[in-house]
């Protein structure tokens, strides 16, 4: 038998149970809230930097776009 995978599924187990007893306390529950609230306020940013990055590079396209075409009315 393989100990080292019995002893990381013991050990996420353990962890696990934990994180549980942590969530249901007062004071775990806060603090869960605080880490969430924080995570989607990254989420929120990211997606808002990515909007502006596609945006731009939508702007790149169109302009490459017209430059070759007022190459091509030109030949």
């Amino acid at each position: 038998m393989n100990y080292g995978k019995a002893l990381f599924f013991t050990a996420g187990v353990v962890v696990g149970v934990g994180v549980v007893c942590l969530v249901k306390s007062k004071a775990g529950k806060k603090a869960a809230v605080a880490v969430v609230s924080k995570g989607l306020e990254l989420k929120n940013r990211v997606a808002s930097m990515t909007e502006r990055v596609k945006e731009a590079m939508d702007d790149v396209v169109a302009e490459a776009k017209y430059v070759n075409e007022q190459k091509a009315q030109a030949n």
